[in-house]
């Protein structure tokens, strides 16, 4: 009986589906799976706009030179900065890479061509034409329309009672080299050619070497090798998109906070520095010579200026310009190294058409700084009475296609009235 009993109770489990306990197995599994799923791009959605949250903020975050610059400055100055992180876009320009995307503010305007506007300027066919080449100190950082270098020396023109036409090329990151093709771009293109062109320049020529560790490159050029080898690798199949998500840009902030690079490649030692010097201000006597050579071709005089910088002046810094120093040598450790020496070659070229301004404000104690080299206001008026001066006293008049003004002492600030150049 016993038998039979166990007998008849095997053939009814037998006779139970195989696969029910497989096909609830499987839907608890899927639900997992998908809460799991749900829950992780959840995660990863909120990990991604957390750090572009971050990211975005960082971007507009101010030092306090420039907080202190929007609280204390004029009603221009204030919209100047309130119009600053939308006037950064630039677009992609054939040869020079870059170049400020059109922009229309009251503080800022960018034209077409990416050229910002410069007050106090008239141009047509007959004007005295003077063509402005720089990185951001000419452009303009930290400064509206009519507080910048060349909107400033056009006024000078107008007090003196002349008309003048004032072309600022300049742009964020140039090198001297993107100068040199920019102008050559122009000289083939303008209908106007110039009748002096004035390069000023020192500090994007010392800080892309010490950004990329050799001479005559264009700024943030690594990141732009890197790009565009790495471009035919993207376009492949692959998880290579992963790697410019802000997530990914997070974790590899983490890491290198935990685990901080010990690479003897990121140091700078004085001899970089000096080796670099050397390489510097040969390429830029170079870059001398060829537009010498198209001075002589065009009719216009060269003119050539290393600007005012903190890291090799001896300005009595302010409390808060120290403090600028502080940060800035922190963040860039050893820059200060290859600025003193790119400069130092400088001052030791002795050429007419050169002209060495790094001690420019050494007598000055008021605040003028806002960046290494980016001066507020009242610097930037000192840096535009000096150029004005240089403008009009040609070392060469046979030169000068057009005559020029005759310097009335009361028309610039002179050297020997340092004690006068705190004043705009």
């Amino acid at each position: 009986m016993i038998g039979s009993r166990e007998t008849g109770r095997n053939s009814e489990l037998s006779q139970l589906p195989s696969t029910t306990n497989y096909r609830s197995l499987v839907r608890a599994f899927i639900l997992r799976l998908c809460v799991a799923v749900t829950l992780a791009v959840i995660f990863v959605v909120g990990i991604e706009l957390l750090t572009y949250w971050r990211g975005v903020e960082n971007q507009h975050s101010m030092g306090p030179e420039v907080e202190a610059a929007v609280v204390q400055g004029t009603a221009e100055e204030r919209e100047y900065w309130r119009e600053q992180q939308p006037a950064q876009k630039v677009q992609y320009e054939p040869y020079v890479l870059w170049r400020r995307a059109p922009f229309n503010g009251s503080a800022i305007s960018i034209n077409a061509d990416g050229i910002r506007r410069t007050l106090h300027t008239h141009c047509d066919a007959a004007t005295f034409t003077v063509w402005l080449f720089g990185d951001s100190v000419m452009w303009g950082w930290g400064s509206p329309d009519s507080e910048t270098i060349a909107s400033l020396i056009a006024a000078h023109y107008e007090s003196a009672g002349r008309q003048v036409c004032i072309v600022n090329y300049g742009e964020k990151g140039w090198a001297n080299t993107q100068e040199l093709i920019e102008l050559v771009q122009q000289l083939k293109h303008a209908d106007r050619k110039p009748d002096v062109v004035l390069f000023y320049d020192g500090g994007t020529e010392a800080f892309t070497a010490y950004e990329n560790k050799r001479v005559d490159v264009h700024s943030n050029y690594l990141d732009f090798r890197n790009y565009l080898e790495g471009w035919i690798t993207e376009r492949k199949s692959g998880f290579s998109y992963l790697s410019r998500t802000n997530t990914y840009r997070l974790l590899e902030n983490i890491a290198a906070r935990v685990s901080p690079k010990q690479d003897s490649s990121d140091s700078v030692s004085e001899s970089d520095a000096q080796t670099w010097s050397r390489a510097i201000m040969q390429n830029y006597q170079e870059n001398m010579d060829i537009i010498g050579l198209l001075a002589k071709q065009y009719g216009f005089r060269p003119i050539f200026v290393w600007y005012p910088n903190m890291a090799v002046g001896h300005k009595q810094l302010t409390p808060d310009e120290a403090q600028l120093n502080l940060r800035l040598k922190k963040r860039f450790p050893g820059m200060d190294l290859v600025y003193r020496a790119a400069y130092e070659k400088c001052r030791a070229v002795s050429r007419p058409d050169l002209y060495y301004l790094g001690d420019l404000l050494d007598d000055t104690k008021t605040p003028l700084y806002r960046g290494i080299a980016h001066l507020n206001a009242a610097g930037n008026q000192i840096a535009a009475d000096r150029l004005f001066q240089i403008l009009e006293t040609p070392p060469n008049p046979v030169i000068a296609k057009k005559p020029l003004l005759v310097l009335k002492a009361n028309s610039v600030h002179l050297p020997e009235s340092k004690a006068n150049q705190t004043e705009p």
